[in-house]
């Protein structure tokens, strides 16, 4: 997970043209909104729906504000993501779902954006941990947010309003916590020549300053893509499950990279291994990609002498047929199998139709969900072909993506 995963956390798939720029056009705006901060000590629990793309979405949303910061959290069938923006400025995310956990912290140095993460999840049967840091250019340090409404702006990644200015008092409303007060905004984005994303704003706020209702409602034109609201719904003290979680968010992830003797484990299980001396090289192939086609007909004694794996990421999924026939000539003679590769891809370059007919005709089987599930893990939204892992005996790794012999070659030299 990179640092976008603060962004568009339920509304990303419908407002993706507009959630792009919100990161870096909120980073350095920290102006307070019309909403004061909301009683220390309670739990704000909040019903959420959003509507759109024809369908209906429910879940639960948390708001918790502390002496330190503040926690949000949201809660969907069998999955979290809970958020700690912390005074000091650092961000803490704590991610669970589908048998994977992950916590991340975010935090500012001179004209950087660090980010320390580990990430556990079970891949083919097995269990791996990844451990990572780094550091990457900013001209702007981490966004802030104390209130409800900054909060989710934030981490839904909407170009909302940042000061009272931009808010117009519109009435009063009752609700069961007796009166609000109701506040509209209307913030246009352009997504492209012709085309305006409108986003209707509103919030009922409630004398004490903390929020009753906030909804949001897309549109482009007069067609309304999406709506979400948010609704009171219970204010308690923080439960003792809701106490672990942010507890654990309160410690700063302090990590190293680590974790390759994992990463290589689990490719040698579902992969193709050859041995070798370290450092080793997992390598994500798909036979229609034209880059691993370069890869394996120019640079492909890079990976010669060395521990190598051979991982199927079928990217293109008419391809998978073509994988599994390659899988069995692993089975029948796995030394034959990278120079059958480099035939075949360089008839692939050439444009031949048939390029594969070199393949055996037998079908076997490729495990080709975990060859998935094990790039997406190291490599976040940016999962493509070739991607090679250099791991050394340490546990350390390097990730390359994309076709870059010169980054291999200085990996694989140490």
């Amino acid at each position: 997970m990179n640092r976008n995963v603060l962004i568009g956390v339920i509304l990303a798939v419908i407002v993706v043209a507009a959630a792009v720029i919100v990161f870096t056009q909120r980073s350095s705006q920290n102006t307070p909104t019309a909403t004061q901060t909301a009683p220390q000590g309670k739990v704000y629990v909040y019903n959420v729906q959003l509507q759109g793309g024809g369908g209906t979405q429910q879940m639960t949303a948390y708001f918790i504000p502390l002496s330190n910061g503040v926690v949000y959290g949201q809660v969907s069938n069998q999955s979290s993501a809970y958020f700690m923006l912390k005074n000091d400025g650092v961000i803490n995310v704590l991610a669970q779902g589908a048998g994977q956990f992950q916590k991340i912290t975010y935090y500012s140095k001179l004209l950087q954006i660090c980010i320390n993460s580990t990430t556990s999840a079970t891949v083919a049967g097995d269990r791996l941990t990844l451990t990572n840091s780094q550091c990457t250019p900013s001209q702007t340090p981490l966004p802030t947010a104390k209130n409800f409404d900054d909060v989710v702006f934030l981490i839904q990644g909407l170009p909302g309003p940042t000061s009272q200015s931009q808010w117009t008092k519109a009435g009063t409303a009752q609700t069961p916590y007796g009166q609000a007060t109701v506040y509209t905004n209307t913030t246009s984005v352009p997504i492209m020549t012709g085309l305006t994303a409108v986003l209707s704003y509103e919030k009922q706020v409630l004398p004490d300053g903390s929020i009753y209702s906030l909804k949001v409602q897309l549109a482009y034109g007069t067609q309304v893509a999406a709506t979400l609201v948010y609704t009171l719904q219970n204010v308690a003290q923080l439960t003792p499950d809701l106490k672990n979680v942010v507890d654990e968010l309160s410690k700063n992830v302090v990590a190293s990279p680590g974790g390759g003797l994992d990463i290589l484990r689990v490719a040698q299980k579902i992969g193709m291994t050859y041995n070798g001396s370290w450092p080793a090289a997992v390598v994500f192939f798909d036979l229609q990609c034209p880059y691993c086609a370069q890869l394996f007909k120019y640079n492909y004694t890079l990976f010669q002498g060395h521990k190598l794996v051979l991982v199927d990421l079928v990217v293109h999924p008419d391809a998978q047929p073509d994988h599994e026939r390659l899988r069995c000539l692993y089975q029948q003679a796995p030394d034959q199998v990278i120079p059958t590769l480099r035939i075949l891809y360089d008839r692939f370059l050439a444009g031949d139709a048939n390029y594969t007919n070199v393949l055996p005709q037998s079908r076997c089987p490729v495990d080709v969900q975990a060859g998935q599930q094990l790039a997406t893990l190291l490599a976040g939204q940016n999962v493509g072909t070739p991607m090679v892992v250099v791991v050394y005996p340490n546990g350390t790794y390097t990730l390359t993506i994309g076709y870059d012999p010169a980054s291999i070659a200085k990996a694989l030299k140490g």
